[in-house]
């Protein structure tokens, strides 16, 4: 085995072109090495890759004069040890990579799925890939790419170096600009956007703050405080979303048309989601939240298929919510 690590990456993926295909040109091998694996490479270190292979692997590589092109004879037995993967071992690796393909734009996903890609390579699976993947149609949901999705890779290496964030802070609703400096302590994806978790240098309660909000980030030479008293499985058990008022857990019950309700059964709105009864037009489900504006907009978003049984209070603010809504028309 090469002992350079992209060398032996070059081969396993040279070798794969030259099984998937008649005839090879060098400016191919080195335009698809740059496209699927991030490697920039010139002509020399191609074909000294394809003498080493012919001497060290004892790849039956051959040059057409005519096509200017390499290529392997008929039936070329394995040079690299390679394992099996089932279709469906495989079908799950595919689906894996197609479904996270929406996050290609953002820095550090796309080394995730070029990971990936690299798995693929390295247990040739070219033609067997070329034969599944034609059976996997998948289509996730789509959206662009959200402002601060630069943050990303930063803040992850952040966490690592144990030492506290710095950076300035501006509200939707609010012109001020404040500058912070935060122990991190959980990064939160929540409705396609990115949070970070942190306690502010001097309070006693966490924060959570929206990177596109997030500007002149940078990290400070002071160690992080030890966060002992929260608990991450925990800390948004009864919030809806990713804001966690203060007040009162209380459950929620509402009544769905029978329609409407069949999709919570399938996709749950919340982990406390509970089917309390079920008629013939009419489903009732429970939830143990601490009411506040998300909930509020998901109750509204259902239009009349939704009614809010309890408690009382919640009746009365969509209630009025709708009212004041009305006044717009």
């Amino acid at each position: 085995m090469p002992s350079n690590k992209n060398a032996y990456i070059r081969h396993r993926f040279i070798d794969s072109l030259l099984r998937d295909n008649d005839y090879v040109k060098t400016n191919v091998i080195i335009d698809k090495l740059n496209e699927r694996h991030d490697i920039s490479v010139v002509t020399t270190t191609i074909n000294k890759d394809i003498r080493d292979m012919q001497m060290e692997l004892h790849a039956p590589i051959e040059y057409s004069n005519q096509k200017k092109a390499y290529y392997y004879p008929d039936d070329v037995d394995d040079i690299f040890p390679s394992i099996e993967l089932k279709d469906d071992e495989l079908n799950a690796l595919l689906f894996y990579t197609k479904n996270i393909a929406h996050y290609k734009d953002i820095g550090i996903f796309k080394d995730f799925t070029n990971a990936i890609d690299k798995v693929i390579d390295a247990v040739k699976i070219e033609a067997s890939h070329q034969k599944v993947s034609k059976r996997i149609t998948i289509q996730p949901e789509n959206f662009p790419k959200f402002q601060g999705s630069d943050l990303l890779p930063e803040i992850i290496s952040g966490f690592d170096t144990n030492f506290k964030f710095k950076f300035d802070y501006k509200k939707h609703n609010s012109e001020e600009v404040k500058n912070h400096t935060v122990t991190p302590i959980l990064l939160k994806e929540y409705d396609h956007l990115w949070y970070l978790i942190g306690k502010i240098e001097g309070k006693n309660f966490v924060t959570i703050f929206a990177l596109d909000r997030i500007r002149g980030f940078g990290l400070t030479e002071i160690k992080c405080e030890e966060i002992t008293e929260f608990d991450s499985n925990k800390y948004f058990n009864h919030a809806f979303g990713i804001s966690v008022p203060d007040g009162e857990v209380e459950d929620v019950v509402l009544e769905f048309d029978s329609w409407r309700g069949k999709y919570l059964i399938s996709s749950p709105i919340h982990k406390s989601q509970q089917l309390v009864k079920e008629e013939k037009d009419k489903l009732i489900f429970s939830f143990k939240v601490i009411p506040f504006h998300e909930l509020h907009s998901k109750i509204l978003s259902y239009g009349s298929s939704v009614k809010v049984l309890e408690p009382e209070s919640l009746r009365l603010k969509i209630k009025e919510i709708l009212n004041s809504t009305l006044e717009n028309y």
